[in-house]
């Protein structure tokens, strides 16, 4: 049996089954949208432009051989608008809100007492879609 109160009772300041309604609404209405994937390399060499093409994921041997590659701490590369548009899972979300630039991967991965695999893959996935970058 739960206590009575003498607190008396507030209504909501707004129609609670409108707001319902209409968040619904706008949760059906959201899309994921797509990455764009970054822009390759230029075919010249000797352009004044160059941009390094991120390795294809078939050109790592493994998660181990692309973690100890890479180096430096972990940051978010995109736009919080860009971000909630992404469909992250609660995994990559927790991740994603340690990656402050003051960690880097294997810290990452003692800190989040998750399997060692399951964050480089994640990571990976996040950093092969320009999501996240080392620094």
């Amino acid at each position: 049996m739960s206590a009575t109160s003498e607190r008396p009772t507030v209504l909501p300041t707004f129609d609670v089954e409108t707001f319902a309604r209409e968040s619904d609404d706008r949760i059906v209405a959201a899309r994921p949208v797509e990455v764009p994937e970054p822009a390759p390399a230029p075919a010249d060499p000797s352009s004044e432009m160059r941009m390094t093409a991120r390795p294809a994921l078939g050109d790592f041997l493994g998660l181990e051989t692309w973690a100890r590659e890479a180096s430096g701490v972990l940051v978010v590369d995109v736009s919080p608008q860009t971000l909630r548009t992404l469909p992250l899972d609660h995994r990559a979300g927790f991740l994603l809100s340690r990656m402050d630039g003051t960690l880097d991967l294997d810290t990452l991965v003692e800190v989040s007492s998750m399997e060692r695999e399951e964050v480089l893959r994640i990571v990976r996935d996040l950093w092969e879609k320009g999501v996240v970058v080392f620094r």
